[in-house]
C-alpha cells in the first residue's frame, strides 16, 4: 500500500469510527417502543342501595339475552350482574351460536373491567384476584406495527401476559436459558358464578398461565380460555436491550460475553421441536421478531415449535462462536430432555448466522482440519484441546435437521475484501479466550503446522469474523463443498431482478452484500429470490415462505 493510500484509509478510518461511535451511542440511549398501552378507564360509579343476586334459571333463552341487555355498565354493580347473567346463558346447553356469541363478548367485558378495577372499594361488590401481581391485559397493548399485533386464541376469558424477573426456580440466580430481561407468560383471566354473601357480591377472577388450547367448565359447557403467547413475545419485545449489544459484540466481544446465550422465547417443552434463529454480523436477535411474532400467531406452529433466540459477539469468526454455540445447545438438550429425545430441529440463519447455522447442522468430518493443518489431529491434538478440536471436527447437533439460509455468504462477500471491510475489521477488538486458544495451541505444535492458505490468518492467533468471511477464506471454501445433513432452504436477496433464468443473470443478482452466486447452494430442497438489501429477516414473502415450510415438516 501506497503511503497516500495509507493516509486516506487513516483518515477515512477516523471518520468511520466517529460516525459510529455517534450512531452508538444514539442507539444505547434509545429505547424500545414496541406497543403502547391504552388510557386508563374511567373508574365505575359507585352504587348505592343494596346487593341482590337474582335467580335467572326460570328465564328462557330470549328473555335471559334481554335481561342481560338491560344491565348498565357504569357500576360495579351493574357490571358484576351483567357477569352474573352471561355466565348463567353460557352454561346452558340449548343456546344459539349468535345468543352465545353474545353472552362470551360481553362476559370477557365484564371480566376485563373488574380486572383493570380490581381494587375498588364498594359496599356491594367485593372482586377477589387469584393470580400474579405483575399482569396486564393484552386488549390494553396497541402495537406500533400491525406486523407485531398479536393474535388472541380462545374464546373465554381476557387474555393477559405476566411479567416476572429471570430467576431460576432453585435460588436468586439468573436462568441462563430465558432471557436476561425477565420473563413474559401467556395469562387468561376467568370469573365463575357470582356469589351473594350478606348484602354483598363475591366476583372471584383467576388468572391461570396458558400456552394451549386449555378448557374450563361453566355447567354442562366447555369453553377454550383466550390466550397470546404473541402478546407475551410483544412484553418482552418492549423491555428488551439486547439491541444495545450488537455493535458491541461485533467490535469489543469480551464486553458483550456476559449476554452470549441461547434464550427460550416462551417455556422449555420436550415435546416441541426447537426452532433456533441465529443472527448475522452487528445484529442481535430482535431482528427475528417479525418471525416470531408470526410463528406465535400461528397456533398450530407455536404448539409444535419452542422458539430459541441465540445471541453471541460477531466479533470473532463464525467457526469459534459456532464451537461455542454448539456446546451451549448441548447443554439445552440435556436439560430439557435428559432422555435425549429431542432429535429434530429447525434452524433459521441470516447473513453470518446462516454460517453458523450450518456448522451446527453438518459434518465436515477432516477437511477443515485438512485447510488449516498440515499433520492430522491424532498427531496434534491432546486431551487439553477439547475446544480447538470442537473448532474442526464436529457432528450435527440434532439427527433431523432443517436449515433455512437468509442472505447467507457460503462464498463470502467482496464487502470483507473492500476498504469498508477492512475498517470494519480494524475495529474489532477479539477477546483474550479466543485468542489464547490459538496462541497456545499453535505455540505447542508450531507455525510450520499450519498450511499456506492459513498462515495469514492464523500466525497472529487471528482472524475476526470480517477475515473470516472474505472470498476464498480456506475454511469458508471448505465448509461450501459440505451438506446439511438433513433439508435446506435458501432465502436469497435482492436489490434488483426477483428471477433469474440463466447462469449471467443470477450472478448479476446481489443484496448490496452477499450475492447470488455466494448464496446459492446446489442441495437446497427449494431457492426463493425477494426484495431485501441484505434485510430478508424483514421481508413478508421470505417469512411467508418459512411459515408454509414449517406446516409441511413431517406431514
Amino acid at each position: 500500500m501506497s503511503e497516500k493510500e495509507s493516509k486516506l484509509l487513516r483518515v477515512l478510518h477516523r471518520y468511520f469510527v466517529c460516525w459510529l461511535v455517534v450512531l452508538c451511542a444514539l442507539g444505547a440511549c434509545s429505547t424500545n417502543d414496541f406497543f403502547r398501552q391504552k388510557a386508563k378507564p374511567i373508574p365505575l360509579e359507585r352504587a348505592y342501595g343494596y346487593g341482590v343476586l337474582p335467580d335467572l334459571s326460570g328465564l328462557n333463552n330470549k328473555a335471559l339475552k334481554a335481561k342481560c341487555e338491560q344491565q348498565e355498565r357504569t357500576t360495579a354493580l351493574g357490571v358484576t350482574l351483567l357477569l352474573h347473567c352471561t355466565y348463567e346463558l353460557l352454561s346452558r346447553k340449548n343456546v344459539s351460536t349468535e345468543n352465545r356469541q353474545f353472552a362470551l363478548r360481553h362476559y370477557n367485558w365484564a371480566v376485563g373491567t373488574l380486572f383493570q378495577q380490581r381494587d375498588i372499594q364498594s359496599n356491594l361488590v367485593q372482586v377477589n384476584y387469584s393470580g400474579p401481581s405483575k399482569i396486564f391485559l393484552v386488549d390494553d397493548m396497541i402495537p406500533t406495527e400491525d406486523r407485531l399485533q398479536p393474535t388472541v386464541f380462545g374464546q373465554l376469558g381476557s387474555a393477559a401476559v405476566s411479567f416476572q424477573k429471570n430467576r431460576s426456580s432453585e435460588n436468586t440466580n439468573i436462568d441462563p436459558n430465558f432471557p436476561l430481561e425477565g420473563i413474559f407468560s401467556s395469562y387468561s383471566i376467568y370469573a365463575g358464578a357470582v356469589t351473594l354473601e350478606g348484602l354483598r357480591l363475591h366476583v372471584t377472577l383467576h388468572a391461570v398461565p396458558v400456552n394451549k388450547t386449555t378448557y374450563v367448565d361453566f355447567s354442562q359447557q366447555q369453553y377454550a380460555l383466550r390466550y397470546s403467547e404473541g402478546a407475551a413475545f410483544l412484553g418482552l419485545l418492549q423491555s428488551a436491550d439486547i439491541h444495545n449489544f450488537s455493535w458491541l459484540g461485533f467490535t469489543n466481544a469480551e464486553k458483550a460475553e456476559s449476554r452470549m446465550g441461547v434464550f427460550s422465547i416462551g417455556a422449555l417443552s420436550s415435546s416441541k421441536t426447537p426452532l433456533i434463529m441465529l443472527h448475522g454480523l452487528n445484529s442481535d436477535p430482535l431482528i427475528w421478531r417479525y418471525l416470531t411474532m408470526a410463528i406465535l400467531n400461528d397456533e398450530t406452529l407455536s404448539q409444535r415449535f419452542q422458539i430459541w433466540h441465540v445471541y453471541y459477539p460477531s466479533g470473532p469468526p463464525p467457526f469459534y462462536n459456532a464451537m461455542r454455540v454448539r456446546k451451549l445447545l448441548n447443554q439445552l438438550k440435556v436439560r430439557v430432555s435428559p432422555e435425549s429425545s429431542l432429535e429434530n430441529a429447525v434452524i433459521v440463519g441470516h447473513s453470518m448466522g446462516g454460517v453458523i447455522a450450518k456448522l451446527l447442522t453438518s459434518q465436515p468430518h477432516d477437511k477443515l482440519w485438512d485447510a488449516t493443518f498440515t499433520s492430522p489431529p491424532e498427531s496434534l491434538l491432546s486431551e487439553d484441546d477439547t475446544d480447538v478440536r470442537d473448532v474442526f471436527l464436529f457432528s450435527p447437533v440434532f439427527k433431523h435437521n432443517t436449515v433455512f439460509f437468509l442472505d447467507t455468504p457460503h462464498r463470502g462477500s467482496d464487502v470483507a475484501n473492500s476498504l469498508i471491510g477492512s475498517i470494519g475489521s480494524s475495529l474489532i477488538s477479539l477477546p483474550f479466550n479466543f485468542r489464547e486458544l490459538f496462541r497456545g495451541f499453535i505455540e505447542k505444535v508450531g507455525v510450520n503446522k499450519l498450511t499456506q492458505a492459513m498462515l495469514p490468518f492464523l500466525q497472529n492467533f487471528g482472524p475476526d469474523s470480517v477475515q473470516v468471511l472474505r472470498p476464498n477464506h480456506p475454511l469458508m471454501t471448505a465448509l461450501a463443498t459440505t451438506p446439511v445433513e438433513g433439508k435446506s432452504y435458501s432465502i436469497i436477496g435482492s436489490t434488483s431482478a426477483l428471477e433469474c433464468d440463466t447462469q449471467k443473470r443470477c450472478a448479476a443478482i446481489s443484496d448490496s452484500v452477499v450475492t447470488y452466486s455466494s448464496a446459492f447452494i446446489e442441495d437446497a430442497e427449494e431457492t426463493i429470490i425477494v426484495a431485501s438489501s441484505h434485510n430478508s429477516f424483514k421481508s413478508t414473502q421470505a417469512i411467508q415462505f418459512i411459515l408454509e415450510k414449517l406446516h409441511d415438516i413431517d406431514k
